[in-house]
């Protein structure tokens, strides 16, 4: 009996996984097993989420394509592992900010549900405070050059005196930088009301910088044109803008209180100018 017993004892850890992972099967909210992987009844709800379905349409017919795509996916996952991509460390970087960014959106949704919808008198006050988004609401036209994010932000500075599309121009052909002219238009209730603030301030054909999605855009403003709302419209886009400030002041509030909490140490190249020399090490 004992002999028999040591026998099952040395059976490699390996071996019992693989024997344990043939025998699960599809029942209860296991709806597949694909080589010993379970997809649940879960999985599949999340991604019937992001499906475009018709209405009308066969529900579990559905189901059974998106089961397929699903399994698809994770038959070209497993081979990926099997090539060894998931030790990659460019996949492991990747995986990481990946996970973190879905765990802040999460969290973020969560905050957000939290959020009490705005009274009324909340909503005619946050109107009356931010006109550009409402009674005031503007599309401004406007003149434009694009060109290339310099690779050192600070060149950006040599823009500072010109007072004029055409001297923007100008700097840029002295740079030898290349560049796109051509029009454009931004909605007034769409742009952040410091930054509408001080574009509003500037003298009539003063040019403004702005980055955008790793280019950078000089505009000046050549005309404007109203943008009538109906008292249907202002209501949900009001408690959407209260919501949406709300949720990003507890986000603020969020990264300064882990900030306070939390031991960050930095490499000597990468100290924060902000920060003092002694927070390196």
């Amino acid at each position: 009996m004992n002999t028999s017993r040591l026998f099952w004892l040395a059976v490699p850890l390996s071996l019992t996984v693989a024997l344990a992972a043939c025998d699960k099967k599809p029942t209860g909210q296991i709806v597949a097993v694909v080589n010993g992987e379970e997809i649940s009844q879960s999985e599949l709800n999340q991604e019937l989420q992001g499906a475009n379905i018709p209405a009308g349409a066969d529900k579990k017919a559905v189901m059974r394509d998106v089961l397929q795509r699903v399994i698809d996916r994770r038959l070209l996952a497993q081979a990926a592992k099997d090539q060894g991509i998931d030790r990659d460390p460019a996949y492991v970087s990747m995986q990481r900010r990946m996970s973190e960014e879905l765990l802040v959106q999460m969290s973020a949704k969560k905050a957000s549900d939290s959020i009490k919808v705005p009274d009324a008198a909340a909503i005619d006050k946050f109107v009356s405070e931010n006109p550009a988004m409402f009674g005031q609401r503007m599309k401004l036209k406007l003149d434009q050059v694009a060109f290339e994010m310099p690779r050192n932000p600070e060149a950006l500075k040599q823009f500072s005196n010109d007072h004029s599309l055409d001297a923007v121009i100008a700097t840029l052909t002295r740079l030898n930088m290349k560049y796109q002219r051509g029009v454009g238009a931004v909605d007034t209730g769409t742009v952040a009301p410091p930054m509408l603030k001080q574009i509003e301030a500037l003298p009539p054909g003063e040019p403004f910088i702005v980055p955008v999605q790793g280019k950078v855009v000089a505009s000046v403003i050549t005309g404007r044109e109203p943008i009538a709302l109906t008292p249907e419209q202002i209501k949900p886009m009001a408690v959407e803008a209260i919501r949406s400030k709300e949720l990003a002041g507890i986000g603020t509030s969020r990264i300064k209180d882990a900030r306070t909490k939390a031991k960050i140490e930095y490499a000597p190249d990468f100290v924060p100018k902000a920060a003092p020399a002694a927070a390196a090490k």
